[in-house]
């Protein structure tokens, strides 16, 4: 409850700070309307000049600071328009002089009228430089007719509300009749080009400030129509509720500068679902909207209805009716089209969903019958390996039950003829006795090295140098004996791994480091181990014997190769290969480095 209440209270704050600007804007309307409602028409003068002066010069003001704070591609639009909201500034300014210092009562149209012509043009200028409207997306007849019907709205509200009054107007000369036609269509275009921008253009989180300038630009041309009719008809007052809206026209531009900060300053999150929303509604509103301006300035101009007007006027409703037919014949043409194009994706992506799943049910065959043949050969393997193993056993035992007996009777034999044999005899005997051995060993190492692929992996926590004692503890004779200098700096570490399997490796690496430190003076054997930077284990053994040439390195771990003969080294030529297939069944790998003569370093790398 606690944490939805913040966060209702951090929208609340965050909401009113963005509308902070709007709800001052309206406190400062309500007293100015208060003022004018209390006022004589000379002091109602005064407060209208200085009320519209300080709402050109707040708008100018919040237009500026919007450009200084906005991102790069916006500042060049809120630079004009600062800059058009100035140029009325400027007229004002003039106005308040020529009026409340002069005495002198303005023309209609005067001198003022090109500043708040800048005001116009700067404002659609900026609204064209903002970066939504200078992206280039494709010209389609649904923009020409966009753009039809707003000229159509344009030309039909000039005539209706401005046109008979300008021409009975007889105290205006044809130069002045032109400038303030002008200024006119100036001032209907600046809305119906917003407008347009608005309807035309893809806006994504400016859609708030974009529509606060086009109501802007709405109230501006409403009110420049409303009074410019009321100067020509003299029916102008300083208490009229028209003046209050040029305050309306400021205070929404200074609003809409304010929401464009306020959200550079904040981000929108995905505004995609929001903008498809917002442009189907512009598409139903706006030709709605268009029609109803061109009806209300109708209604509001019947009493300077004349023949003409009525025929120039009926000509641009029908033209207007023509254009927003023939733009929604070919917005309905476009998406019957679209239509059509999803019926075929459709219809074709059921074909492939179909396609698929005839695929999933072959798939699904296919992996049945995978399956089954799977287990077949499974069990055939099975059956061969039980074979096997049974075969090992069994030719294990049948070639050591003979060799046992030659190396018995061989044994007898020298026995009984003890001090009858020869030098040579009792040589020949020996090298039977020797032979019968390292057979036996062969087969132990043999059945040893076939053993290691069969016998299940049991990965348990170890500590590292408790195995290592374990292993070296089987060798403190040989190593008092010949006087090794044994050197053991193992680091205290627990890894998961399969005992047996590490212990086997370890054992024959420091067999072979005994054996080949045998005819090296001052023999020395170090073992460490210690973690590696990926949070494994490096255990090494070390001797100073008598090493091998490096271009041997991978004919070393191979079954039956040996560097050295019988005689000078006794051993089966397994020892290496079986530490290198005990070592890739747990999941390590182990490598040499040697220098001929220099000894030897044997390294094993477990995974952590």
């Amino acid at each position: 409850m606690a944490a939805a209440a913040g966060k209702i209270t951090t929208f609340i704050d965050a909401t009113r700070a963005r509308w902070a600007l709007a709800y001052a804007w309206l406190a400062a309307m309500l007293v100015y309307g208060i003022a004018i409602y209390v006022a004589s028409n000379d002091i109602a003068l005064w407060i209208n000049d200085i009320a519209w002066t300080i709402a050109a010069a707040a708008a100018t003001f919040f237009c500026y600071r919007t450009a200084r704070q906005v991102e790069r591609a916006r500042q060049a639009a809120w630079f004009v328009i600062s800059f058009g909201c100035a140029s009325w500034l400027l007229g004002q300014l003039h106005w308040n002089y020529v009026q409340l210092i002069q005495k002198v009562a303005q023309p209609f149209p005067s001198i003022n009228q090109v500043f708040y012509t800048g005001f116009a043009v700067c404002t659609v200028v900026g609204v064209m430089l903002l970066p939504e409207a200078r992206q280039r997306s494709p010209f389609t007849l649904k923009h020409v007719g966009n753009i039809g019907l707003v000229i159509c709205c344009l030309a039909l509200t000039v005539v209706l509300g401005m046109l008979e009054p300008a021409l009975q107007n007889r105290s205006l000369t044809p130069l002045f009749l032109w400038i303030g036609f002008i200024h006119m269509v100036i001032v209907a275009a600046t809305f119906l080009s917003t407008l347009s921008a608005l309807w035309t253009f893809r806006w994504g989180s400016s859609w708030t400030s974009m529509l606060l300038l086009v109501f802007s630009t709405g109230v501006y041309a409403v009110s420049n129509f409303i009074y410019a009719h009321s100067l020509l008809t003299q029916r102008y007052l300083p208490s009229d509720a028209i003046n209050a809206s040029w305050l309306a026209m400021f205070g929404l531009m200074a609003a809409a500068a304010y929401e464009q900060a306020w959200i550079s300053r904040h981000d929108p999150g995905d505004m995609t679902q929001k903008m498809q929303s917002r442009e189907r509604w512009l598409e139903a509103v706006v030709p709605a909207l268009l029609i109803i301006i061109m009806v209300v300035v109708a209604i509001v101009s019947t009493a300077t209805l004349t023949p003409r007007v009525i025929w120039i006027s009926a000509s641009l409703f029908i033209l207007f009716a023509l254009i927003l037919g023939a733009r929604e014949a070919w917005i309905q043409n476009e998406s019957q089209q679209l239509t059509d194009k999803l019926v075929t994706a459709n219809r074709q992506l059921q074909i492939a969903n179909a396609e698929l799943r005839d695929s999933e049910m072959r798939y699904r065959q296919l992996t049945t019958e995978l399956e089954q043949r799977v287990g077949e050969r499974t069990t055939e393997l099975k059956r061969a390996y039980d074979e096997l193993e049974g075969f090992s056993y069994a030719v294990a035992h049948d070639l050591k039950a003979p060799l046992r007996a030659i190396n018995g009777f061989a044994h007898l034999f020298e026995q009984e003829l003890q001090g009858q044999l020869t030098e040579r005899a009792r040589e020949h005997l020996g090298r039977i006795r020797n032979g019968s051995l390292k057979m036996a060993t062969l087969i132990d190492d043999l059945l040893a090295y076939s053993h290691i692929d069969r016998r299940g992996l049991q990965a348990n926590l170890v500590s590292l140098p408790t195995l290592v004692d374990q292993v070296l503890g089987h060798y403190n004779d040989e190593v008092q004996r010949r006087g090794i200098a044994l050197i053991v700096v193992v680091e205290p570490m627990t890894v998961r791994v399969d005992a047996s399997g590490l212990a086997l490796a370890l054992r024959n690496l420091v067999e072979n480091a005994l054996k080949y430190t045998r005819d090296t003076q001052g023999p020395r054997i170090a073992i460490i181990g210690r973690r590696n930077a990926d949070g494994g284990m490096l255990l090494s053994v070390t001797d100073n014997g008598i090493g091998f040439d490096m271009e041997y390195h991978d004919h070393i771990f191979k079954l039956f190769q040996r560097l050295h003969r019988d005689d000078q080294y006794p051993g089966t030529g397994i020892g290496l290969a079986l530490v290198r297939k005990a070592i890739e069944r747990i999941g390590g790998r182990v490598w040499a480095e040697s220098k001929s003569g220099e000894g030897s370093t044997f390294t094993i790398e477990l995974q952590g």
